[in-house]
C-alpha cells in the first residue's frame, strides 16, 4: 500500500512539473527562434555589400624597389625600377622624391604602386605607373607608403565596400584617380586610407610614416 502511495506521489510530482516547466521550456524556445530571425535579419541589413566605383577601377599593388638611380635630365627626379611579380619584369617608374628620399630609402623597400595610370613621359623617359606616398601636413616631407612586411610583391591592394575591377592603364582609371584623389589619407593611427576606408591586403594594412594626404 505505502508503495502504491509513492508511485502516485511520484507520478503526481512529475505531472506538476511538466505542467509548471513545459510553458515556461516553450516560451523560452519560441523566443530564442525569434532572437534568432531578428538576428540573421540584421545582419543581413548590415553587411557591407561591395559596389562598384571610381575605387574600383584603380589598380593599386604591392611593389619592390629593385633599382633607383638619378634621371639624367631632371635633377629633382628617380628613375626607379619596381618589380610588381609580372612576366614582363620590373617597370620604369619615375618618381619626383629625390627631394625628400635617399637612394637608401627606396633601394630593395616594398612599396605601394598604383599600377594603372597613362603612361606618360618625364624628361624623355616614360613612367609607368606612381609610387604612392604621404605628404605630411605642413609639406615639407614626403615618404612612400609601407605594406604589411609579409604581403607578397604584386599583392592587390583592397577596399571593403568596393569591388576591385581595376581597368587597362590609360585615360579611364587616370580619370578616376584625378576624381577621387581628395579621398586618399594617412589617418591618425598611420594607416593609409581612403574615405576612412584602409588600404587592406591579407597581411594587414598598409601604413606610413606621415600623416597626411597620398598622392
Amino acid at each position: 500500500f505505502y508503495m502504491y502511495i509513492m508511485l502516485l506521489s511520484i507520478i503526481s510530482i512529475n505531472s506538476l512539473i511538466n505542467q509548471s516547466i513545459k510553458p515556461i521550456l516553450t516560451r523560452s524556445f519560441n523566443n530564442l527562434m525569434v532572437i534568432n530571425r531578428v538576428n540573421k535579419v540584421f545582419m543581413s541589413t548590415n553587411e557591407v555589400k561591395p559596389e562598384l566605383t571610381e575605387l574600383s577601377r584603380l589598380e593599386i599593388r604591392v611593389g619592390k624597389i629593385v633599382e633607383v638611380g638619378r634621371h639624367p635630365e631632371a635633377d629633382g627626379l628617380y628613375v626607379e625600377k619596381i618589380d610588381l611579380g609580372e612576366p614582363t619584369g620590373p617597370r620604369t617608374i619615375v618618381s619626383g622624391l629625390v627631394q625628400f628620399c635617399t637612394v637608401d630609402r627606396l633601394l630593395n623597400n616594398n612599396v605601394i604602386v598604383l599600377c594603372n595610370l597613362k603612361p606618360r613621359a618625364l624628361k624623355g623617359i616614360t613612367s609607368n605607373g606612381m609610387v604612392l606616398c604621404t605628404t605630411s601636413k605642413d609639406e615639407t616631407k614626403v615618404d612612400p607608403l609601407i605594406p604589411p612586411p609579409d604581403a607578397p610583391i604584386g599583392q592587390l591592394i583592397t577596399f571593403e565596400g568596393h569591388l576591385s575591377e581595376p581597368v587597362e592603364p590609360g585615360n579611364r582609371a587616370t580619370k578616376a584617380f584625378t576624381k577621387i584623389a581628395d579621398g586618399f589619407y594617412v589617418n591618425e593611427q598611420g594607416v593609409a586610407t581612403y574615405n576612412g576606408i584602409p588600404f587592406s591586403t591579407p597581411n594587414g594594412p598598409v601604413t606610413s610614416t606621415l600623416i597626411g594626404k597620398i598622392s
